[in-house]
């Protein structure tokens, strides 16, 4: 398949939840080289589920490979996936600070087995994301930083989420990370509940908690 037609399989026409596929890893998916000989591509197992619940949107806030394999195990079970990758690839030959090739790698693939689920219109989401988005370490100068962070406006806002049945978000990580732990905390002022489990666990409730700042919430965001 070409980048145009794995967006499409990703970005699905009529599903209200695609309008939030970030475009940015599927551009340069023709051109990608990379050696994924050793991906392991089997589909995993959910162990905090044990059915789709339409109240419930989720994110997988994990490494990037994890997350795509997780998020075609949750499209078998009735969510629909949407990759939140928003960080570019080097120019060849040179060292960056997050592995985003891989991703792109892992986006065909996955494209190739959503492609074949069925998936209700009124599916609940289930975000994307790779947990190695803020390696912001840099070695030395000729390091390109291609990090990146994930803000209010790529996400679906409270009200929407809301307006479309949502009341429960459950987050998979070993950590909220402060980029998302903002946009949780906004969630939460809105009445959602904020859930976390460590992939194995039955989902627990958080209360996140934010000192502020003017009108901002720092980066202490903590539960």
């Amino acid at each position: 398949m070409l980048a145009k037609e794995i967006y499409k399989v990703w970005a699905r026409t009529n599903n209200k939840w695609s309008a939030w596929v970030r475009p940015v890893p599927f551009v340069a998916l023709n051109y990608i080289d990379v050696d994924n000989s050793f991906i392991d591509y089997t589909i995993p197992k959910i162990f905090y589920l044990d059915k789709c619940f339409k109240d419930t949107a989720i994110f997988l806030d994990i490494d990037g490979i994890l997350s795509i394999k997780e998020g075609i195990a949750l499209a078998q079970m009735g969510y629909f996936p949407v990759p939140l990758f928003n960080g570019t690839n080097p120019s060849l030959g040179s060292t960056a600070t997050t592995d985003n090739a891989r991703i792109s790698t892992m986006l065909i693939w996955g494209a190739s087995e959503l492609k074949n689920i069925s998936i209700p219109l009124d599916a609940p989401p289930v975000f994307l994301l790779d947990d190695h988005r803020l390696n912001r370490y840099k070695s030395s100068p000729k390091v390109f930083d291609n990090s990146w962070d994930i803000y209010h406006q790529d996400v679906p806002s409270a009200k929407y989420l809301l307006n479309s049945g949502i009341t429960n978000i459950i987050v998979h990580t070993d950590k909220i990370h402060k980029d998302l732990g903002k946009i949780l905390f906004e969630y939460q002022k809105y009445g959602l509940n904020i859930l976390v489990t460590d992939g194995f666990s039955e989902p627990k409730k958080i209360i996140l908690k934010g000192s502020r700042e003017g009108n901002n919430i720092d980066d202490k965001i903590f539960w």
